[in-house]
């Protein structure tokens, strides 16, 4: 039964209660954005920014640090934050001709794969170009480009999710046919491990491959 259910059971004084807590917890959120300033589309003013779920956002100071960064190549169309907890993208530039199809199901199975990876802290990064069909705008490569993550799981983790994209164009023949994706993937030590205990167990894991 939910909190607001179990208030109306009880009473209207528990349920005015409840709706004083609810303006509480509002402030509070509020009070919490207020924290953060917008910055700049580090692609340039003119851009405009769209987030995981195709909605037009602005970047600010409590977005990650890998969001913010300038970007100078202008290939760099998408930019990929995964941890255990979220699914982050942002889309940079180009949201005029091409789009990425609203996937929430898949961004949440794609964050769940790295719950098995978080015995340490740790950042890995890595650069994927895409190279897309002239006529039908559909994917024919996939690929790191400069860039791969040093941890090969969580390599293979970033190709998954590239290949589960879907693209939509504006135009019947995609005016947008090569851009790049940078991704961050952060590993949260969440079991209280020890570098040490995680070094062993790599290599029990590697002793049982072989």
């Amino acid at each position: 039964m939910s909190i607001l259910k179990k208030m109306i059971l009880l009473g209207g004084t528990s349920f005015g209660l409840f709706l004083v807590f609810s303006c509480s917890s509002a402030e509070i959120s509020e009070n919490e954005k207020a924290k953060y300033t917008s910055v700049p589309n580090p692609a340039g003013e003119n851009e405009i920014i769209l987030d995981e779920e195709g909605k037009e956002v602005r970047l600010n100071t409590g977005d990650p640090d890998s969001f913010l960064r300038p970007s100078k190549d202008p290939l760099e169309y998408f930019r990929v934050y995964i941890s255990s907890d979220s699914y982050q993208l942002r889309q940079l530039r180009g949201s005029k001709f091409i789009r990425r199809k609203v996937d929430k199901g898949g961004d949440a199975l794609i964050s769940e794969e790295l719950v098995r990876f978080n015995k340490i802290n740790f950042i890995d990064d890595g650069i994927i170009i895409v190279v897309l069909n002239g006529n039908t705008g559909a994917f024919e490569t996939i690929r790191f480009n400069t860039r791969v993550p040093r941890i090969n799981d969580l390599a293979k983790i970033v190709q998954n999710d590239v290949t589960r994209w879907i693209m939509e164009h504006s135009e019947e023949k995609p005016i947008i046919t090569k851009f790049q994706i940078h991704y961050s993937l952060e590993l949260k030590n969440k079991t209280g491990s020890t570098r040490d205990a995680v070094k062993e167990e790599l290599k029990k894991e590697v002793i049982r491959r072989k």
